[in-house]
């Protein structure tokens, strides 16, 4: 979690990022640099807004050292939606890996 919070990703699947929301800093960090303040409860959770309108979410396991992500993405079609789904995974999957 560390590492997605300390260099927060611009891009991934091929989608620019929006916007992060850092619920453990409770601010919300824009693509311009602008920052807002989340007034929700504090949280080990990181979500990532793709311009599309997509997003995913990264948070630890509370039971076991493991990352769970979350995802909702938007396509033109189902095969669509899968396939950007697929890419987005296995981009997270290869940036935890290193």
């Amino acid at each position: 979690m560390a590492s997605f919070r300390n260099q927060l990703p611009t891009s991934m699947g091929g989608e620019k990022i929006a916007h992060v929301e850092d619920y453990l800093r409770s601010e919300k960090s824009f693509a311009s640099g602008e920052m807002a303040p989340i007034t929700l409860p504090r949280a080990d959770v990181l979500k990532f807004y793709l311009e599309d309108g997509s997003w995913f979410c990264l948070r630890p396991s509370g039971t076991e050292p493991k990352i769970k992500f979350y995802f909702s993405i938007k396509g033109a079609s189902e095969a669509a939606s899968t396939a950007k789904l697929e890419k987005i995974r296995t981009e997270l999957l290869e940036r935890i890996e290193k």
